[in-house]
């Protein structure tokens, strides 16, 4: 059977991508290597510019949300900004994405699990998709197969990414406990070089992680420890322990599609550089590739629209992000004792990321007041 698109990988930026094109009448396949549902070492948190993206109902899948933000940084005052309304939801990965499967197959895409892409050849007229099920002909592939994806690897893409790497564990924890975290993300920043610690409220436990984008990051399971010891916390037993390797924007112009293939989400690079947050870039370039695909089906372009509307839209922001990392990771203590100063500064971040200011804006706010980011 030969098919308009295939999408390789349902996470978020994948089911979008087969959604959006099964509604526009296009014959989709997604498959995905896992069998689903299946869980993804993630936070889980959708931060305000997510909802936006999501189809109504979307709130049934919410644990929990966040009214206030906690800046840690070791044995210093922690810094907490407050809100009047939540400014991130929380969710267990494995629900929220099947929700995104099933919402894609209502549209009519047909999905595949336990579907292994083994390997990607491009030709003239079609793209032939290796799987362990054999080989799926279709006239466009988009790769939405991860961080380490083979689409990525197989066709000459160029994304602009650098690589990090995160721990995390649902730890279950007592209800005195859980209670100190109700409606509170904790944001550490010096538990790890060149990244944070993170600890999430979800319904009846905690969501606790470290990540980085530090090259030279080692021991990570002892610093998962130190930092929940730090925190009062039970370190977990290695076998609730999930690691993940987590892309980040890079600088740099990125091309993300070739004449009959694109990328989307982790596979692409598209994670905030601070924050390590992907889950909005996942939905956003999953929309923004099938619109590109759509125009390519009905012969009204070819699919570099799709990388210069990610360029536009997603990247160039996340530039201003990169910039804004590389002197918050480098200077943590100093950071953190601006932050207490100014507690401005954590709020105006914040606000980045329910989406009702930019990096862009908050760059030129503290590049304009502190000589540490001119």
């Amino acid at each position: 059977m030969r098919y308009d698109v295939v999408v390789c990988g349902a996470g978020p930026a994948g089911a979008t991508a087969a959604r959006e094109l099964a509604r526009q009448g296009a014959k989709v396949l997604l498959c995905e290597k896992e069998k689903l549902p299946r869980y993804k070492a993630c936070g889980g948190g959708l931060t305000g510019k997510v909802w936006s993206e999501l189809e109504p109902g979307w709130e049934d899948a919410v644990e929990e949300g966040a009214l206030r933000v906690v800046f840690y940084h070791r044995e210093e005052a922690p810094v907490e900004v407050a809100f009047d309304r939540p400014v991130v939801k929380l969710v267990m990965r494995d629900r929220f994405d099947q929700m995104l499967v099933e919402q894609a197959a209502a549209a009519g895409a047909e999905v595949r699990d336990g579907c292994r892409v083994e390997g990607v050849v491009e030709e003239e007229r079609e793209v032939r998709v290796h799987t362990g099920q054999g080989v799926l002909p279709a006239r466009v592939i988009i790769g939405a197969d991860g961080a380490r994806s083979l689409v990525a690897r197989q066709l000459p893409f160029r994304p602009s990414r650098a690589l990090g790497v995160a721990l995390e564990a649902e730890l279950p924890v007592s209800p005195s406990v859980l209670e100190q975290y109700r409606h509170r993300l904790l944001l550490s920043y010096g538990s790890i070089a060149g990244g944070y610690g993170w600890v999430f409220p979800k319904a009846d436990h905690l969501s606790v992680g470290i990540g980085s984008f530090g090259r030279q990051v080692k021991g990570l399971r002892a610093l998962f420890q130190q930092f929940c010891h730090r925190l009062g916390l039970p370190a977990s037993s290695p076998g609730y322990l999930r690691a993940a390797v987590i892309p980040s924007a890079a600088s740099g112009e990125a091309i993300l599609h070739t004449s009959r293939s694109l990328l989307v989400g982790d596979a692409a690079g598209l994670v905030d550089p601070f924050s390590g947050e992907g889950i909005y870039y996942a939905l956003r370039s999953g929309r923004l590739a099938a619109r590109a695909v759509v125009s390519f089906l009905e012969g009204k372009g070819d699919l570099g629209s799709y990388s210069e509307s990610v360029q536009k839209e997603l990247l160039s922001p996340l530039y201003h992000a990169g910039r804004i990392a590389k002197v918050v990771y480098s200077l943590t203590p100093v950071i953190h004792r601006l932050v207490r100063a100014n507690p401005e500064v954590a709020r105006r971040l914040v606000e980045v990321l329910l989406g009702s200011r930019t990096y862009p804006e908050l760059w030129l706010y503290l590049k304009a007041r502190y000589r540490i980011f001119r």
